[in-house]
C-alpha cells in the first residue's frame, strides 16, 4: 500500500465509515502567476490547511480524474478532467502558456475530521501536460517528470567550466 498516505486515510478507504468524508482537492499553480486555484471535488466551499500550515479556501468545483498507475516505461499519468463553467481555469490556463514552464497540479485528500493537513505527506505534484480546452471542461493529462528516461548526469562537466580537469 502507499507509504504516503496517512494511517486515517488507509482506514477511511478500506473501513468506509459512514460519519467520515474524503475530500478530493487539486491546487492549480503556475510560477509566474501570483494567485493559484484551490478546487474542492464538493458543492460547497472547503477552508482546509495546507502542509505549510497557510489555512486556504478550496472552492467547489467538479473534476474528474484516476490516480496515476506505476508503469515500466516510468510515466505515471493521472487523467484530468476539471468542470469549465465560469472560465476561471481555462483562463488560467490560457495565461500560463505565454510562459515556458508548465503547468503544475497539487493533489491533496483530507478527511472531514482533520482538515488542519492533508493526508498524503507530501501532496502529489504533477505537471499538466496535452491540455484541451472546450465551453464545458478543461481537460489534459498530468505526469510525473520522466527521470528514467532522463540524459544523466545532468551537468556536462566541460574543461571550460571546470579548468582543474586538466589540458
Amino acid at each position: 500500500m502507499n507509504s504516503t498516505l496517512t494511517a486515517a486515510l488507509k482506514e477511511a478507504y478500506a473501513v468506509a465509515p459512514t460519519n467520515l468524508r474524503v475530500f478530493e482537492t487539486l491546487e492549480i499553480r503556475h510560477d509566474s502567476i501570483e494567485d493559484p486555484i484551490y478546487i474542492v471535488q464538493d458543492f460547497k466551499p472547503l477552508i482546509a490547511t495546507l502542509e505549510t500550515a497557510e489555512e486556504v479556501t478550496f472552492l467547489p468545483v467538479w473534476f474528474n480524474f484516476n490516480l496515476p498507475t506505476a508503469s515500466e516505461s516510468g510515466r505515471q499519468d493521472l487523467s484530468l478532467t476539471i468542470d469549465n463553467v465560469d472560465r476561471a481555469i481555462s483562463d488560467f490556463i490560457s495565461l500560463a502558456k505565454d510562459y515556458a514552464t508548465p503547468v503544475q497540479i497539487i493533489y491533496r485528500p483530507y478527511l472531514s475530521n482533520d482538515l488542519t493537513q492533508p493526508q498524503l505527506d507530501p501532496p502529489l505534484s504533477l505537471i499538466l501536460q496535452d491540455v484541451q480546452i472546450t465551453m464545458l471542461q478543461v481537460s489534459g493529462r498530468a505526469t510525473f517528470a520522466d527521470v528514467i528516461n532522463k540524459k544523466w548526469p545532468t551537468e556536462y562537466y566541460t574543461r571550460a567550466r571546470f579548468p582543474s580537469l586538466g589540458n
